[in-house]
């Protein structure tokens, strides 16, 4: 069993992808997400599909029930995940013609938020490839058995 851990639960098939702070922890059955509300989600290892790390970040996917939805557990808080291009930050301007024709900052945002994610992966590469794979060896258990 590995410790309980703070996470970043982002549901990547919702059309406002939001990142909600919780505690990732594990049960007999599977994953359990509890968020600072006291609202708990589970993951039943019989609903999983696939678990995937992203490489140069501190994040791991899960691939589960009927319907194949996707939710990422970031490790670390995530960059802003809103409208790229500064839109979401707080007294960020909005973008004009001018700054449309310079380019939307969308590609700007990408790359600041791709050298933040790969920054804060060296702290917690151990813990994510720890709960990666204690999520195949329990995918391999429940194959196999």
């Amino acid at each position: 069993m590995i410790e309980p851990t703070t996470v970043w639960m982002v549901h990547l098939d919702e059309r406002s992808k939001r990142d909600v702070e919780g505690t990732l922890a594990e049960d007999d059955t599977g994953l359990v997400f509890t968020d600072e509300g006291g609202s708990v989600m589970r993951f039943p290892y019989a609903q999983i599909a696939k678990v995937k790390r992203v490489m140069g970040s501190p994040i791991f996917m899960i691939r589960y029930g009927e319907q194949r939805r996707e939710t990422a557990f970031y490790l670390t808080r995530p960059p802003p995940l809103g409208a790229l291009g500064g839109q979401d930050q707080p007294g960020a301007p909005l973008p004009t013609a001018a700054t449309r024709l310079k380019g939307s900052g969308k590609w700007r945002q990408r790359r600041t938020n791709t050298r933040y994610l790969a920054a804060s992966t060296s702290n917690v590469r151990e813990i994510r490839d720890a709960w990666v794979g204690r999520i195949r060896s329990a995918l391999k258990e429940r194959d196999a058995g």
